[in-house]
C-alpha cells in the first residue's frame, strides 16, 4: 500500500463520497474494519460492522450513504470522521486500485536475454522480461507484457495490452484478444486429454484445434486451457477465471463467466452468459449450462441445466431441492432408529 498520507477530504473526491467530520485529518492506508489504526481508512457495509461503529479505531469510514442504514449523527467511537458514499463496493475498488503499490511486471523494452525469432511481429511499447522466448510466426500486440520466463508458442497471436505473467506457456496457434490478463505458470493451448484404446494400448490423439480467449478475460495462477482437438477451445469476453482451474478441450465458455478455483470443466462442455461456478466444481462432458446459473461450490454437474438456476449437489439439483435432501439426510440415523424398533416391536407382535 501506499506509505503516503492523504487527506480524508482527498480520499471523499476520489470516490465521490460526502464528508462528515475533519476534511483535513490524513490516513496512511486502507485496512480492513477488524485491523484499523488511527491513521487508517476503512469501511463497513453489512449491518454486522454497522453496528460496531462505535468499536472503530479507523481515522475515518466509507458507510452507505442510503437513508437510515447510517442515523445522520453517527460517529466512530474514537470521535473519527464518517465518509458517505452511494455504493460501498466500488468505492472500495477505486481506492484499492489508488493505493496499490505498482506492479510487479518488467518495464518497456525488451531484456536483453529474451528470445525473439525473426518472424515474429512485436508490437510498441511492449515490455518483455528476461529469458522470455517468443517463436516463429508470434503476433505480439502493443503495449503487451511478457514478465519472465513467459513462453509464446508458434504462430499464437495477443492483441492489445494483454499481461502474461511469470512462467506462462501460451501454446500454438492460441489466440488472445485485448486487455487478457494470465496468470503465473498458466498453460492455454496445451494438448488435450485424449486416448483410443490401440492393441490394447492408449494411443494419443492429435489436438488440430487452438484455444480462442476474448477481450478482458482473466486467468489467475496455474489455469490450465487446453486446445480443441477441432475447432476452438473459447473463453468468452469478460470471464473470470480463478487459480488452479481446468478447461478442456472444446470447451465453451460464455461472457462474463466465474469460475471460482479448482473447477474442473470436462471436454466440450459449454456454459452460457454469467455462469457462476463456485470452488472445486466438476462439469461433465458435453452438456450445458444456461445463461446466469449458480452453481454452489463442490457440486458435480452431470446434465444439461436450463438458465436461471441454482444448483447445488452431488449430482447437482436444484438448491430447494437440494436443501431439502440435505434437512432429510440430517434425520436419517434417527429413522433408521426408529425403523429398526418398530421392526422390533413387528417380531414381538409376530
Amino acid at each position: 500500500m501506499n506509505s503516503e498520507r492523504t487527506t480524508i477530504g482527498q480520499v471523499a473526491e476520489w470516490i465521490g463520497g460526502r464528508v462528515e467530520g475533519d476534511s483535513t485529518a490524513t490516513i496512511r492506508t486502507l485496512a480492513s474494519f477488524d485491523s484499523a489504526e488511527p491513521d487508517t481508512l476503512t469501511f463497513a457495509a453489512d449491518a454486522k460492522r454497522l453496528e460496531r461503529l462505535a468499536d472503530c479505531q479507523a481515522a475515518a469510514v466509507i458507510v452507505p450513504d442510503e437513508a437510515g442504514i447510517v442515523p445522520d449523527d453517527a460517529r466512530i467511537g474514537n470521535g473519527a470522521t464518517l465518509i458517505r458514499v452511494p455504493d460501498v463496493e466500488r468505492a472500495v475498488a477505486e481506492l484499492l486500485r489508488r493505493f496499490a503499490p505498482p506492479a510487479d511486471v518488467p518495464p518497456a523494452g525488451v531484456h536483453p536475454s529474451a528470445t525473439i525469432d525473426a518472424t515474429a511481429q512485436v508490437g510498441p511499447d511492449v515490455a518483455i522480461g528476461a529469458n522470455v522466448m517468443i517463436v516463429a510466426g508470434a503476433v505480439i500486440g502493443p503495449r503487451c507484457v511478457l514478465a519472465a520466463h513467459v513462453v509464446i508458442g508458434r504462430d499464437v497471436t495477443l492483441g492489445n495490452d494483454c499481461v502474461i505473467l511469470p512462467g506462462a506457456v501460451i501454446e500454438a496457434r492460441s489466440v488472445l484478444g485485448n486487455r487478457v490478463r494470465i496468470g503465473p505458470n498458466s498453460v492455454v493451448g496445451a494438448e488435450g486429454f485424449g486416448y483410443i484404446q490401440v492393441d490394447g494400448a492408449h494411443q494419443r490423439l492429435e489436438h488440430t484445434g487452438n484455444v480462442v480467449i476474448e477481450d478482458d478475460v482473466d486467468l489467475g495462477a496455474c489455469v490450465c486451457v487446453d486446445r480443441a482437438k477441432f475447432g476452438s477451445t473459447r473463453i468468452g469476453r469478460g470471464a473470470k477465471i480463478d487459480n488452479l482451474v481446468q478447461i478442456a478441450h472444446n470447451v465453451q465458455i460464455g461472457e462474463g463467466c466465474l469460475l471460482a478455483a479448482q473447477v474442473g470443466v470436462a471436454g466440450s462442455a459449454k456454459l452460457g452468459r454469467f455462469v457462476v461456478v463456485g470452488g472445486s466444481t466438476g462439469i461433465r462432458d458435453n452438456i450445458t449450462i444456461g445463461d446466469d446459473v449458480q452453481v454452489m461450490a463442490y457440486a458435480a454437474v452431470a446434465s444439461d441445466i436450463k438458465p436461471g438456476q441454482t444448483i447445488g449437489g452431488i449430482p447437482a439439483r436444484p438448491v430447494s431441492l437440494f436443501r431439502r435432501m440435505l434437512a432429510a439426510e440430517a434425520k436419517l440415523p434417527t429413522l433408521v432408529k426408529r425403523i429398526k424398533a418398530l421392526e422390533s416391536r413387528i417380531d414381538e407382535l409376530g
